[in-house]
C-alpha cells in the first residue's frame, strides 16, 4: 500500500477582549467601538487509500488578551481549553497502524513572519513581534491507547501557554488599543500535524 502524507493546518485566532477584565479609557461622549478578529479554516483533508486521517479540534481553545494582573493597560495572554488531535486508522490499514497509530508530529507556526506592533513611536526602537513561539520545529506526538480504534493526543491550555508567548505592550490610549487590535488581525497561529511524508497531488 502506498503511504501518503497526511497534513492538516488549523488556525488559532488571538483576540483582544475582556474575559477577566476590561480595557478602560477616559472618554465621556463616545461609546467605545468593538472589533473582533475572526478566522476561517478549510475542513479536514484525507487521501484515498492512506493509512488514516488526522483531525485537529481547537473549538474549545480561547486565547484572549487582557490587562496584566496589577496593571491597567499592559497586555497579557490568557489561554483556556485544550487542543485535541486524533488519528483514525483506515479500515484497510496494516495491523501495526491500527494498534499503534502512525508516527506523527505537531508544529506551531505564524502565518505572518512580520506580525509586529510598535506601542511607542516616539523612540527609535523597531516594532516588536506580537507573538513568539517557544519551539518552531516539529515535535513528536505520543499516542495513547486507542479508544474505539481512534488515537488521541491532547495539548492542554497550560502546555499551549508554554509554546506561545505574547510580548507585553502598553496600550495606555484607546488609539493604541485600536492599532494593536488591527495588528492582531494581520496574523494567526497555525498548528500542523504531519506524518513527515509529503506527496504532491
Amino acid at each position: 500500500m502506498k503511504k501518503l502524507s497526511l497534513l492538516i493546518v488549523m488556525i488559532l485566532c488571538v483576540t483582544i477582549g475582556s474575559v477577566y477584565a476590561t480595557w478602560t479609557y477616559t472618554q465621556y461622549t463616545d461609546v467605545a467601538d468593538e472589533t473582533v478578529n475572526m478566522s476561517m479554516n478549510l475542513t479536514s483533508v484525507a487521501f484515498s487509500g492512506s493509512y488514516g486521517t488526522y483531525e485537529i479540534n481547537t473549538s474549545n481553545v480561547t486565547m484572549t488578551i487582557d490587562p496584566k494582573q496589577g496593571t491597567t493597560h499592559t497586555t497579557a495572554l490568557t489561554i483556556t481549553g485544550d487542543i485535541v488531535i486524533t488519528f483514525t486508522p483506515n479500515t484497510v490499514a496494516p495491523q501495526d497502524i491500527k494498534e499503534n497509530g502512525v508516527d506523527s508530529t505537531f508544529q506551531f507556526g505564524l502565518t505572518n513572519a512580520n506580525w509586529t506592533f510598535d506601542d511607542d513611536t516616539t523612540d527609535a526602537v523597531a516594532a516588536k513581534n506580537i507573538i513568539t513561539l517557544e519551539h518552531t520545529s516539529a515535535e513528536a506526538i505520543t499516542w495513547g491507547e486507542p479508544s474505539n480504534g481512534v488515537f488521541t493526543f491532547t495539548i492542554t491550555a497550560a502546555e499551549l501557554a508554554g509554546h506561545i508567548h505574547l510580548t507585553e505592550f502598553n496600550l495606555d490610549t484607546k488609539a493604541k488599543y485600536d492599532a494593536f487590535n488591527t495588528a492582531l488581525g494581520l496574523g494567526q497561529i497555525s498548528i500542523t500535524v504531519s506524518d513527515g511524508i509529503t506527496t504532491q497531488q
